[in-house]
């Protein structure tokens, strides 16, 4: 249950219910992180946009390693509402679940790519410490083949759920609600 009233889909009008269904109609569901923003209708439009633009629409990165990212942000950041979330996209990204708990659980040590592994402690470093990222950090990241529009995304999504799990986990959204 969260710490504040939030627009539920039978109670929904408006630029809310607009957004709701257009939700319904692309995943499936609304879930409560977007129904946290249903007080605030215009907010709620922006980070529905926002969200599929950076997570599901087609960019240079695949959905799979945006999804490694998202839930990498969210562990570090203890955020067990998006991690939960996010570890299950990644299987339906078509990462298997062995493959997924061995990313979520230690990534440098999962069977995926150096590159792969490269990217996650770069987004590693953003999440904790965006201050200390040099020049090395993105040079690293070009030698093992990700480009400049990779590492844009990749630092994007960073963004984007350390934005979202401070919100998430200070109203008190839970994975059980949803």
């Amino acid at each position: 249950m969260s710490r504040i009233q939030v627009v539920e889909e039978e109670n929904a009008e408006g630029k809310v219910k607009a957004v709701y269904d257009q939700l319904r109609s692309g995943f499936g569901k609304v879930a409560g992180v977007m129904k946290a923003l249903s007080p605030w209708p215009d907010v709620l439009e922006l980070y529905a946009t926002r969200v599929g633009m950076i997570m599901f629409s087609e960019t240079q990165l695949t959905r799979a390693v945006k999804e490694m990212i998202a839930s990498l942000v969210s562990k570090v950041n203890e955020c067990d509402y998006c991690l939960t979330y996010h570890k299950n996209f990644m299987v339906d990204a078509g990462i298997s679940s062995p493959e997924a708990e061995a990313v979520v659980a230690d990534y440098q040590t999962a069977p995926i790519t150096d590159a792969e592994k490269k990217l996650l402690a770069y987004v590693e470093k953003v999440t904790r410490h965006a201050y200390k990222t040099t020049d090395a950090d993105i040079e690293g990241l070009k030698e093992c083949g990700w480009s400049e529009r990779q590492i844009l995304e990749a630092t994007l999504v960073v963004g984007l759920f350390s934005d979202i799990n401070r919100w998430v986990d200070a109203l008190g959204f839970r994975y059980e609600d949803d």
